[in-house]
């Protein structure tokens, strides 16, 4: 039993710190909300993400022999070799989904035209926002639960982490909204 209660605290550690980079993904997204519905975008968001996330969990417990083993060979004659798997897909289309977004968010950010018609146009609707947020919550999470099937195979308490890291991210994506949009500079670094 210490030993799980061990493991928890460090898989509620490990959710903090990668869901950092979610949370500032989140507090962007959020802002193409009307500044009304922002806070209750950015919870349901999160408490979406954090169903599916334990869902993904479930899935990825019955799956994880599958994502060990290579599909893909590559060897370039000594040039460069290596074998793919279902984790490596993912994190290299994950990865590929947040360059694509920062450089989206950077061109908006310095597009003079184009902040003119985001001040001029109707904010995105509350359902697309929620999406977005889901679609990369999930994306964000899998080096997380990645990383807490590596570190346990208990079930609960991989689930209560996840649900932890939830909560502390419901509790925190206000917190970090707010100072985004007191330091604007944050935001283009919090991209990468």
């Amino acid at each position: 039993m210490v030993e799980n209660i061990m493991t928890l605290a460090m898989l509620v550690m490990l959710q903090a710190v990668l869901g950092i980079d979610n949370l500032l993904y989140i507090s962007l997204e959020s802002k193409r909300a009307p500044e009304h519905r922002q806070t209750y975008v950015r919870r349901l968001g999160i408490g979406l993400a954090i169903i599916l996330r334990i869902i993904l969990l479930f899935v990825l417990v019955q799956l994880i022999d599958y994502f060990k083993d290579p599909f893909m060979h590559l060897d370039l004659a000594g040039i460069i070799s290596g074998a793919f798997n279902v984790h490596s897909l993912i994190v290299f289309l994950g990865g590929g989904f947040i360059i694509y977004t920062a450089i989206k968010e950077i061109w908006h950010m310095i597009s003079l035209e184009e902040h003119n018609k985001i001040e001029n146009k109707n904010e995105t609707s509350v359902g697309k926002i929620i999406t977005m947020i889901v679609i990369m919550n999930l994306v964000f999470s899998f080096d997380s639960i990645l990383s807490a099937l590596a570190l346990t195979d208990v079930l609960w308490v991989m689930i209560v982490a996840v649900i932890i890291g939830g909560i502390i991210m419901i509790w925190l994506a206000d917190r970090v909204a707010n100072f985004l949009k007191k330091n604007r500079m944050y935001e283009v670094l919090g991209l990468f």
